[in-house]
């Protein structure tokens, strides 16, 4: 059994993050934290401690936990002493990683969306729509879509740019504030290669060992709500490319994927407790 420590167990990631935990057959939660529910157990029996903190909290707790931390917030994703936690791209290193960073929720599902392609596309634009729960928030009563932080404003630039050597991307995240999870990311770019067909087994190619890729002729969120999946579809028109993903927010975009880290971290099958 592995001792695992979650400090912000009880936000819009620990809560989740926990559950999830609670089903894993090879993990003891010996430490919890979180201003609501205070201190229980304790640190030093914790082989690896999650952060699930909000942004700008996480470098004080680093500095008081001696194990491996897996960071679900943005703090360190574009530091380069942590290890970016996308396992379909990073998984050889992730495995010896003391400190892994968990990806943005946009980012997730935009990255996997494009890697197969990386370096041959260019002018690449991104819709990215989201339920309510990407801002912390619960899902409301009153109907409002909501586009925020529109062209580069969007703090996941950076790290999608950074992961696929991109520059310039234009972005329009937008939000659905009676939605509670679920992300699907519309990816708008130039492509002068592979016909559609071609293109399907590129990917298929690509992801043929990651067990939560999933290519798909549909898109819908209700396909991985409450999964760890990534579904992906492409439309081919001559020279324009569009691709689509699908994700859950939550999980593939936050606790789901820190778990597979840490699968991957500790040798365990990469699925153990994620659907």
């Amino acid at each position: 059994m592995v001792g695992v420590g979650v400090i912000g167990h009880t936000g819009r990631l620990g809560k989740p993050l926990v559950e999830i935990l609670n089903k894993h057959p090879n993990v003891e939660i010996a430490y919890t934290e979180s201003r609501k529910e205070g201190i229980k157990g304790n640190l030093e029996d914790c082989e690896l401690v999650f952060l699930a903190l909000p942004e700008g909290e996480s470098e004080d707790n680093v500095k008081k936990i001696g194990s491996r931390i897996i960071d679900l917030s943005i703090d360190h994703r574009n530091n380069n002493d942590w290890v970016y936690g996308l396992p379909e791209l990073n998984k050889d290193i992730i495995k010896n990683a003391r400190y892994v960073s968990n990806p943005g929720c946009y980012a997730t599902s935009i990255i996997l969306g494009l890697a197969p392609l990386c370096g041959l596309v260019s002018n690449i634009h991104i819709s990215s729509t989201s339920g309510i729960s990407g801002a912390g928030k619960e899902a409301q009563k009153e109907d409002n879509f909501l586009i925020y932080k529109e062209g580069r404003e969007h703090k996941h630039i950076a790290e999608i740019e950074k992961t696929l050597n991109l520059e310039k991307i234009l972005f329009v995240p937008q939000r659905i504030d009676t939605a509670d999870k679920g992300i699907i990311s519309t990816i708008f770019t130039k492509y002068d290669g592979y016909d559609e067909e071609a293109l399907c087994y590129l990917y298929e190619g690509f992801y043929k060992s990651e067990p939560f890729i999933r290519m798909k002729t549909s898109i819908e969120t209700k396909n991985v709500l409450g999964t760890n999946y990534c579904d992906i579809k492409l439309i081919r028109f001559e020279d324009n490319l569009i691709i689509i993903s699908a994700i859950d927010n939550i999980i593939k975009g936050g606790a789901g994927q820190a778990i597979q880290n840490f699968n991957i971290m500790y040798g365990f099958y990469e699925k153990t407790a994620l659907l």
